[in-house]
């Protein structure tokens, strides 16, 4: 048996497995004996079968099977011993030609390429400094949660005409030409549902307030949806890339008008939203929603910090990755999913994640990262807390998460994700243990004005 390994440079190399007749006819002969034990063939008692025969009969078989395991043992065990990091897994090497001659029982040699994994020197210290903002909140911040609160579980109601910009209004909407006409091939009477108080243009605004069911007028469709592309594609039922195409004059068709009656503030809606007996009166309602808002913001905060913090890794360890190699292997092993003409693109995006966790692997080994039942325990059953209130369960039993977790660990693969959310928080402290963070007071506008500068930095 003889392993080489030939390194072609930083990223790239090429190991050899020369398995030779000794390693393997002792086995493979062991295995003719039982195979001749148990074999029924007409004209033979059992074990009287010709070893010739057995050989005739599965000895290719046989050899293919007992060379292909010892191939693959010596390989991950070299890998293993010499600390060897590899990506993806190894591939038939296009560079050598392996010797591989099954008809004969001779000595076999396979190579095989190999894409190593970077060497990742972690470069971080006190000198990095990031922000952790601490949002004030103000009356406003509560009332208007309140008010949000109140009609989220009010009763809803059809108008024949609208008076505030809170009355939602049913467009039947239609793209059109210079003349007023349908636009050729354009949007046709797609319903769309719009309220206006999220419509930023003072003069779009001011059109859907006041009108009636059956009015038609003509508004623009950038403006009205705040030159947003994604509501665009999505309220108007098009492609992303149709949106540059589209007239920016819709007629616009008032199909029907909704007005919520926002909910009394009782003890049956403080009920409803706190849970029952969790608050007595209005000011504990208001004392309670602010905490609410608070933790809700904190944890907003502490996502824009850990974002940055992302950001700053990434900038701070430009990985460089066998690119050539890992593209091979993605479009030879998941042939049904990259192709020659996807694999770059698709490549572009799976080669972020993977850069970011090899950083993160290496943060969590230099800082001795573990993860406990208890973490993945905590973390589940957080998680299942959170789907629960996104659909609408503000305060959910813990028995009903304990039973909705109970169904999603029946996803083989739930753990596994799980299990990185937890690395992954764990690293992200771990790195703001390491850096300099800094804190600074802000209001809720100008956190979300310092939101958006830092994502249109990142787009650039």
């Amino acid at each position: 048996m003889n392993v080489t390994y030939e390194k072609k440079d930083d990223l790239n190399a090429i190991i050899g497995i020369q398995i030779q007749k000794e390693d393997y006819q002792e086995n493979i002969n062991k295995q003719f004996k039982d195979y001749r034990k148990k074999a029924k063939i007409p004209g033979f008692r059992p074990g009287t079968v010709p070893l010739g025969m057995v050989k005739q009969m599965v000895g290719k078989s046989v050899l293919f099977e007992e060379v292909n395991r010892l191939t693959s043992e010596n390989l991950y065990t070299y890998l293993k011993e010499n600390n060897i990091d590899i990506l993806g897994q190894p591939m038939t090497s296009l560079q050598k030609e392996s010797i591989t001659d099954f008809d004969n029982y001779g000595d076999f040699t396979f190579y095989f390429d190999l894409g190593l994994a970077p060497n990742v020197v972690l470069n971080l210290s006190q000198k990095d400094a990031l922000t952790r903002y601490s949002i004030e909140l103000d009356k406003k911040e509560v009332q208007t949660e309140i008010t949000n609160l109140q009609r989220q579980n009010g009763k809803l109601e059809t108008i024949e005409k609208s008076e505030t910009e809170n009355d939602s209004i049913v467009f039947v909407m239609t793209e059109v030409d210079k003349n007023n006409q349908h636009k050729d091939g354009g949007v046709f009477e797609q319903e769309v549902t719009v309220l206006p108080e999220v419509v930023k243009n003072k003069k779009v605004k001011k059109q859907l307030v006041g009108v009636s069911v059956g009015d038609e007028l003509n508004v623009n469709v950038f403006d009205l949806f705040n030159e947003n592309e994604m509501v665009i594609t999505q309220s108007l039922g098009i492609e992303k890339a149709a949106v540059a195409t589209l007239n920016k004059t819709f007629t616009a068709k008032v199909k029907e008008i909704r007005r919520v009656e926002p909910a009394a503030l009782d003890q049956a809606f403080f009920d409803l939203v706190m849970g029952p007996g969790t608050v007595g009166d209005r000011t504990e309602f208001e004392t309670k929603i602010e905490e609410n808002l608070g933790s809700y913001y904190a944890a907003e905060a502490e996502k824009q910090l850990e974002a940055e913090i992302n950001i700053m890794l990434e900038d701070k360890h430009r990985l460089t990755l066998p690119d050539d190699f890992l593209k091979r292997w993605l479009s030879e092993t998941k042939p049904e999913t990259y192709n020659s003409e996807n694999v770059d693109t698709l490549y572009a995006t799976e080669s972020v994640v993977l850069r970011k966790q090899l950083i993160r692997e290496k943060i969590a080994e230099e800082q001795n990262v573990e993860v406990t039942d208890e973490d993945i325990n905590q973390t589940s059953f957080a998680y299942t807390s959170q789907m629960l209130r996104q659909y609408g369960l503000n305060n959910p039993d813990p028995a009903m998460v304990q039973n909705f977790e109970a169904k999603n660990r029946e996803d083989k693969g739930y753990l596994m994700r799980i299990r990185d959310v937890v690395v992954d928080k764990k690293v992200l402290d771990k790195v703001k243990d390491v850096i300099t963070i800094k804190s600074k007071k802000i209001s809720v506008d100008k956190f979300y004005d310092e939101v958006k500068k830092f994502n249109e930095k990142v787009k650039k």
